[in-house]
This record gives C-alpha cells, sequence and structure tokens, in this order.
C-alpha cells in the first residue's frame, strides 16, 4: 500500500471544495492563455458552467489516480501523472471554449 497516493486524493477533495465554491469566478491556470487583456469572454454564463464541468472532471480524475496509486501500489513517479494530466485537461477547458465560441483571443 503506497501512502503517497493520499496527496492526489487531498488535491482533488481541495480543489473540488474550492471549484464549488468559486464557480461563478473566472479562474486561469494556462499560462499560455492568462493574459486577460486578451482574452474576452463572449458568453459567460456558459463559461462558468463548461468550466466548473471541467473543475468537476479534474477533482475526480485526482482522487481516482490517488485511489489507484494507493491500491495497486504503483511507484511514486505515478503521482507525477496527476498535475500533468490536471494541466492538460485545463488547456482543453480553452480550447473547447475557443471552439463553441464562449471566449475570443485576440
Amino acid at each position: 500500500m503506497n501512502l503517497m497516493g493520499i496527496l492526489p486524493i487531498l488535491m482533488g477533495v481541495i480543489y473540488l471544495i474550492y471549484s464549488v465554491l468559486c464557480r461563478n469566478k473566472v479562474t486561469y491556470y494556462n499560462r499560455r492563455f492568462s493574459r486577460r487583456n486578451e482574452m474576452t469572454i463572449i458568453k459567460l454564463s456558459e463559461f462558468l458552467r463548461l468550466q466548473l464541468n471541467f473543475s468537476i472532471l479534474n477533482s475526480i480524475f485526482c482522487i481516482i489516480s490517488g485511489i489507484l496509486i494507493i491500491i495497486f501500489n504503483l511507484d511514486n513517479i505515478f503521482i507525477l501523472i496527476a498535475p500533468l494530466v490536471f494541466s492538460l485537461i485545463n488547456f482543453s477547458l480553452v480550447v473547447e471554449c475557443k471552439m463553441k465560441g464562449y471566449v475570443y483571443y485576440k
């Protein structure tokens, strides 16, 4: 049993609580697209709803990866997978919002 798997579980639970409490706040986690002066939000309510869905998906992934690390006694290197996939999911949020027309980048 690898107890280092508790870290992704705690990260997932804390991020789930944060995302539900701050669901009406625009958050950025991608440096490339985080310049506020270049981004214009066209449909705010749809953007916030999609952001909340992606945040819940991120939290669920972190919790599941932590559980798998503990159950299957995976190496500590698998703990690094959670932040990498977390960033990938946040990047896919930006791409999805651009495709649906919720945001506009100059």
